[in-house]
């Protein structure tokens, strides 16, 4: 019951006002209000960095309107990460820099932190989702490649805005303290620092390091044992460029989740505290890169949507198999037509012609 008294639906059901047992904040209490500078900086420049790189593919991905699964998540994935990291690029790094604390504005504080718990719940599941879903791609096979069916990714859909939502409001919230740099669920403010805690949250953190470690380990394995070598340079590209999207988001997400499961309730240095605070805004910022250097029908998308066709056709970029089909039959034409005059001269073109 105490545990509930601190989340958000106590404040939702009490006219917007915290549980003071555990968060009201003395007279006279001398809050740490130190100041982050450089770290301050970093997350502001490299949060904003992160949102630029998102924007172009979060409107090809809405422009898809796709009802595929892959596409779903895809979408689901970026509204969370653009959620995270507004609270853990920008608005933390606002607070670093000025060494706001909890005591000055506590709703606020209060509110930013319930917000990042749920975006990282959704998060955190619709990255095991994903996870499983590549697994489904290359092996229809897959023990869960049935919650893809239509009717039954709609209910796993409502499934995750559920958990979300639940982390957001029935889980206790953590809390930036400037005396670390990060968030913690001790606000701080004099009390018993025991009776801080969100198991809920060690539980998502600890599950999804084990099951995402599991699942791009059997999606890497099965890719290299199963296919092997082969000559085909799409299929190594292919196979490439799935493990290494795998590998990505496993370890920014794996690392995350159990530096911060480990920090809530075992001391840690100063430099592990920054770390993973680093690290939260890199598990949700990684997509962005990952989407423009690893993602081809994203990148593709992207690329024909910033660049004019008129631009890219003079500098020789195709995009997409239409532009290359269109390449090889204007290529094939022009060969016949030369080949038709060098045959009335005597003279053979063909070797300047190649596809």
């Amino acid at each position: 019951m105490a545990s509930l008294n601190m989340s958000l639906f106590y404040v939702f059901t009490h006219s917007f006002t915290l549980w003071p047992d555990a968060y009201d904040c003395p007279e006279g209490l001398d809050q740490s209000e130190e100041k982050w500078p450089i770290l301050g900086s970093y997350l502001i420049v490299s949060g904003i960095v992160f949102l630029i790189l998102y924007l172009p593919s979060f409107f090809v991905i809405i422009r898809f309107k796709s009802r595929t699964p892959a596409f779903q998540l895809m979408l689901i994935l970026v509204v969370f990460d653009f959620t995270n990291l507004i609270i853990n690029s920008l608005i933390t790094g606002i607070l670093a820099l000025t060494g706001t604390s909890f005591c000055q504005y506590p709703r606020f504080f209060f509110i930013v932190g319930a917000i990042a718990v749920g975006a990282w719940f959704g998060d955190c599941l619709a990255c095991v989702l994903l996870a499983i879903e590549r697994c489904v791609e290359v092996n229809s096979n897959f023990l869960f490649a049935f919650i893809f069916g239509r009717r039954v990714f709609y209910f796993v859909t409502i499934i995750l805005i559920v958990y979300a939502i639940y982390g957001m409001v029935f889980t206790v919230p953590v809390i930036f303290t400037p005396e670390f740099g990060s968030y913690f669920y001790d606000p701080m403010v004099g009390k018993d620092p025991k009776m801080y805690h969100n198991l809920s949250h060690a539980f998502n953190n600890s599950s999804v390091a084990v099951l995402t470690t599991l699942l791009y380990f059997y999606l890497c394995s099965y890719l290299i044992f199963k296919f092997g070598y082969s000559t085909s340079m799409w299929l190594y590209k292919s196979k490439r460029q799935i493990i290494l999207q795998g590998v990505v988001l496993c370890f920014f997400h794996g690392v995350t989740g159990i530096i911060h499961a480990y920090m809530q309730y075992f001391y840690s240095p100063s430099w592990m505290i920054v770390l993973a605070q680093i690290v939260w805004q890199w598990s949700n910022g990684c997509l962005s890169i990952v989407y423009l250097t690893l993602n081809r029908t994203v990148r593709n998308a992207v690329i024909k949507m910033l660049i004019p066709k008129k631009i890219r056709l003079r500098h020789g970029w195709h995009i997409g198999a239409d532009e290359h089909v269109a390449l090889e039959k204007a290529v094939n034409n022009a060969t016949s037509g030369v080949n038709a005059v060098a045959c009335t001269v005597g003279i053979k073109f063909n070797n300047y012609f190649q596809n």
